[in-house]
């Protein structure tokens, strides 16, 4: 399964955009600048692996708010599973 969604925050995180693509068991979650669409920060995760789900989070709320940390962590857990 294959999915991908573009966050357009602004300046509620780093960069203004945070972009989740979901391939497989992997979740990559970038960090792109609105201005150049360049990767400021990229986080790379397998769903299988244990605390996936606080890894994940955790990265999240590195790039952005917690408010918009869980929304995404919400839509990623629609299209996926975390152990």
């Amino acid at each position: 399964m294959a999915a991908t969604k573009q966050f357009k925050l602004g300046e509620y995180c780093i960069g203004g955009i945070i972009k989740v693509d979901i391939i497989g068991k992997i979740i990559l979650i970038k960090a792109l600048d609105w201005n150049s669409k360049k990767e400021v920060m990229t986080g790379s995760y397998q769903t299988d692996i244990h605390d996936a789900h606080a890894v994940v989070d955790n990265f999240l709320n590195e790039l952005t708010t917690y408010y918009y940390a869980d929304k995404i962590m919400t839509w990623i857990k629609s299209k996926t599973k975390l152990s």
